[in-house]
């Protein structure tokens, strides 16, 4: 299996072959294509767990949403399963999932990278903790 991990400008951080229990990255909540040894090609959001033995049968979910507004249309997700033996290739987006600030969509689809307002920032009044060595 080949695997190829993106940034979210679409700039290759990781690529490699191995078998797919071989596989060193967490793609959980992941942005992922999934392409089958028989050119069946699978977009969605990584919702297996690694690491726990061997993985027989993964899982890739899509929102149900209207791509055109990007409003939900339900809160129930569509969720795709297939077999692990016959994953060809795997690419991933790293910090693709909404919760990371880019937009939902249920495309594999490259964004500019997610800018946080300093302003907006809930920690940004926390206490910070100094150091003896920070106090003279």
């Amino acid at each position: 299996m080949k695997f190829i991990q993106y940034n979210l400008a679409g700039k290759v951080v990781e690529q490699y072959s191995c078998d797919f229990d071989q596989l060193k990255a967490n793609l959980i909540g992941e942005k992922v294509r999934v392409t089958m040894d028989n050119g069946k090609i699978c977009v969605g959001f990584w919702d297996t767990f690694l690491g726990q033995g061997k993985v027989q049968t993964a899982e890739i979910s899509q929102y149900d949403l209207d791509e055109k507004t990007s409003k939900l249309r339900s809160f129930n997700s569509i969720v795709t399963f297939f077999p692990t033996s016959r994953i060809a290739k795997l690419e991933a987006i790293l910090h693709s999932n909404p919760r990371w600030g880019t937009g939902p969509t249920n495309k594999f689809e490259f964004s500019k990278p997610v800018k946080i307002d300093p302003e907006l920032d809930p920690f940004k009044n926390w206490p910070i903790k100094i150091t003896p060595s920070q106090s003279s």
